[in-house]
């Protein structure tokens, strides 16, 4: 019985270190934040393709695919950034006709704000 439950609780240990780094390799790596040129922000706006996005700043550090309640599907881009004021995050958001919605500069850290900041 000893022998059974070892056996159990080492399978187990052996299940989530292989979890663990499986979780790791799917998570987005975070390299220092590029400078994203303020030119190129001023130029961003609604309506743009995907395409015109994807010339303007490259390739997005993320993207996500979801639905909302009316099933309708969506995607939005992010983009990692650091200026003067510190490290962001870039978000776009596209319509189902793939142009743009929603654009958002998100700062990492807030001052004054007791939330978690991002880790980079």
């Amino acid at each position: 019985m000893r022998a059974i439950k070892s056996l159990a609780t080492l399978a187990l240990v052996g299940f989530l270190v292989s979890a663990a780094a499986a979780d790791d390799a799917i998570k987005p790596k975070r390299s220092a934040a590029p400078s994203i040129d303020p030119q190129k922000l001023a130029n961003l706006k609604r309506g743009m393709s995907k395409s015109q996005v994807k010339t303007l700043l490259g390739e997005p550090w993320r993207t996500v695919q979801y639905n909302d309640l009316d099933q309708i599907e969506n995607e939005f881009w992010e983009y990692r950034g650091k200026d003067a004021e510190g490290t962001f995050r870039l978000h776009i958001e596209f319509d189902r006709q793939g142009a743009v919605v929603i654009i958002g500069k998100i700062p990492d850290r807030v001052p004054g704000s007791k939330g978690t900041p991002s880790k980079n």
